[in-house]
């Protein structure tokens, strides 16, 4: 799932960045978080929840109704420090194109952004490197395909599937994949259990890849039938 943030105080430009953004984003999970006012912005930088997870991209002006937002977009750039940030504003002078690139901005903007630009800066942000939905797909064929007999690809699967719970602590696709890489090698069923409620917990019981989750169901409801 992409998270994009979007700062702007005028409704007409967000609609229009939504339009854009779920255009060229039509196949693919995203969410906007948007944010109209100063106001906004200061209780959004107060809680550490927003933070949880990493953005895959912001798109901010440099004012919201007239006051400048700089120190506030630095302080976000403190808890997002890998997320491209890209400034879109014709209210720009030098001293603040000074200011922006010094914070981190990767580039700035000038309105009306034109469609060739925002796909520019999709591509260098929502399409660079490898997507979390990408990842878990290459694991979970990874553990369908692994080798119980194999050791080190074991501890190289667990450590993968580790690194991708602790970069995305609020999603349950890592204990899903974990708890069916403990039973396939170690025939574990109280780590097969412990993830599988784990991931539902996160998941609010919608686990969408149902094939596997079928197969652990299974597996579960065996465990209890020899019992």
């Amino acid at each position: 799932m992409h998270k994009i943030l979007i700062i702007d105080d005028s409704p007409e430009i967000v609609i229009l960045y939504e339009k854009m953004i779920n255009n060229y984003l039509q196949n693919i999970d995203h969410i906007n978080t948007i944010i109209y006012t100063l106001n906004d912005f200061k209780n959004f930088l107060d809680n550490e929840n927003n933070f949880k997870e990493k953005f895959s991209l912001i798109i901010s002006e440099i004012e919201l109704h007239g006051e400048n937002i700089v120190d506030y977009l630095e302080v976000l750039k403190t808890y997002q420090p890998r997320t491209p940030l890209y400034i879109v504003s014709n209210k720009m002078n030098l001293n603040s194109i000074k200011n922006i690139f010094k914070i981190g901005a990767l580039d700035w903007i000038e309105k009306p952004i034109v469609p060739e630009e925002f796909a520019i800066m999709l591509a260098e942000s929502i399409f660079k490197g490898e997507t979390f939905e990408g990842k878990y797909r290459k694991l979970r064929n990874e553990i369908i395909n692994f080798d119980e007999n194999n050791n080190l690809e074991f501890f190289m699967l667990e450590d993968k599937i580790s690194t991708l719970i602790f970069e995305n602590p609020n999603r349950y696709e890592g204990h899903f994949l974990l708890g069916y890489l403990y039973w396939k090698k170690l025939k574990n069923i109280n780590l097969l259990k412990k993830h599988y409620k784990a991931a539902l917990a996160l998941s609010e019981n919608s686990i969408k890849d149902r094939e596997l989750e079928n197969v652990i169901v299974k597996i579960l409801e065996g465990h209890n039938n020899e019992k």
